[in-house]
């Protein structure tokens, strides 16, 4: 859609030579962080770098809303609707929130992971012997490739960063850990 919720704000210090995806390093500019988490912003994207100067954009960006309080999105939606960015699934995984633990941890699943920056689909399956759902999203986020061979190349080319800013993590269909 076209509704963002803001979540850092970042000075551009030094233009990088990476071939796929991420171009600038930042330092986060922290005085920005009272509002992270809490501001909708509308725009209507019709670009595909994921870094653009702000300046460019600004009289575009529309304050959609400042909620009161950090948008915590916490209940399980169900297996058909979970479309994750990794920055959403770390944070999920990370504060252990029950809901979505007690769903991933039971679930063999054929799951997909878009780079929304390309277009280009991964399609994994987590089942028993390789751990349920829940340990392969586990892989995924303390690594960005959870074993995968051309996971692996592309963090080698790219880095760490380009997965945690352009994957995105669904699932496709969902089995009960019973089923062979």
């Amino acid at each position: 859609g076209d509704i963002y919720l803001l979540t850092t704000v970042k000075l551009v210090t030094e233009e990088l030579s990476v071939i796929h995806g991420i171009n600038y390093a930042g330092k986060e500019l922290k005085r920005y962080r009272p509002l992270y988490g809490r501001v909708l912003i509308k725009y209507h994207k019709d670009f595909q770098a994921s870094v653009v100067n702000a300046e460019s954009k600004l009289e575009k960006l529309v304050v959609s809303q400042v909620l009161p309080d950090v948008y915590k999105n916490d209940g399980f939606p169900g297996y058909d609707s979970v479309c994750l960015s990794y920055q959403q699934l770390k944070l999920v995984l990370e504060k252990n929130k029950s809901e979505w633990i007690t769903a991933l941890s039971n679930q063999k699943a054929v799951y997909l992971i878009r780079d929304v920056s390309n277009g280009k689909l991964y399609v994994g399956s987590a089942t028993s012997k390789n751990g349920m759902l829940l340990d392969r999203w586990r892989s995924y986020i303390s690594n960005g490739h959870g074993g995968n061979k051309c996971l692996q190349e592309l963090i080698k080319e790219a880095g760490f960063e380009y997965v945690k800013k352009n994957f995105q993590y669904s699932i496709l269909e969902n089995y009960n850990s019973r089923v062979d």
